[in-house]
């Protein structure tokens, strides 16, 4: 059997909650440190892009075209926590409504799920147990 267990992931936007107090929040309701992850991302950087060199980098830079451009690169969330709940689904509900008083952008959840093994097929794989006389 694989087993995947239950967790609930949030986002939130850039400087709108400060992480240690979701954590300790989260320890609150009765989490293990080890079931908590956080992930923080630094906050978008613009960058430039050089010239193109060569004779069409030169061709373009003689009629204003050639010029280095800024990157405005795309905003991506501040920071995710996500919260490992393993089989027990029983603190999903706290943990969401936790998420949303800190002011999540967004909320997942991810339900436990058994499923069997199955591998190449629907038969999963074939088995040869040989039998000695």
């Amino acid at each position: 059997m694989f087993e995947r267990a239950a967790q609930v992931n949030a986002r939130f936007a850039a400087g709108t909650c400060k992480s240690d107090e979701v954590v300790t929040a989260l320890e609150g309701l009765g989490l293990k440190s080890s079931q908590i992850t956080v992930l923080s991302r630094p906050a978008p950087v613009a960058a430039t892009a050089p010239a193109a060199s060569g004779w069409l980098g030169r061709a373009k830079g003689m009629f204003g075209g050639g010029q280095s451009s800024t990157i405005v690169p795309t905003a991506a969330p501040d920071l995710q926590i996500i919260v490992h709940m393993g089989q027990d689904g029983a603190l999903i509900e706290p943990v969401r409504e936790l998420f949303k008083r800190f002011g999540a952008s967004g909320i997942e959840h991810f339900a436990a799920t058994n499923s069997p093994d199955r591998l190449f097929g629907p038969g999963g794989a074939e088995t040869h147990n040989a039998e000695t006389k």
